[in-house]
């Protein structure tokens, strides 16, 4: 499973087309071929960050970690690996590390409201 997602993964990097610059005279359609570019690109961005962990699950297994969670040393549940093959965590770790994650966003959002006033 995880050598085709790597292979779907490295395809659809390979396909840039939607990014290319295209001049129009139209203000209209100037900007929403800059939309579609950014969200383009975005979406390039998180195909990259994907294969990038589908290839991180892929040494796992060649070092015999895969299927351990990297936070707490705990099995990955099977039903995880069965859904996200390339899962690092476990699902209470995950759960953890997104709240982390959404609290440093929020304080850094708050951060720069007060810096702007």
């Amino acid at each position: 499973m995880l050598l085709a997602k790597q292979i779907e993964l490295q395809n659809r990097l390979a396909r840039r087309d939607d990014l290319e610059v295209q001049v129009s005279p139209d203000e209209f359609d100037a900007r929403l071929q800059l939309v579609d570019r950014e969200f383009q690109s975005g979406l390039l961005h998180q195909t990259a960050l994907d294969l990038r962990e589908v290839r991180a699950a892929l040494v796992r297994i060649e070092d015999d970690s895969y299927g351990v969670c990297a936070e707490c040393d705990e099995p990955i549940s099977p039903a995880r690996l069965q859904v996200i093959p390339w899962a690092n965590y476990c699902v209470k770790c995950q759960e953890q590390i997104e709240v982390e994650k959404q609290m440093e966003d929020l304080d850094e959002r708050s951060q720069e409201l007060v810096s702007s006033e």
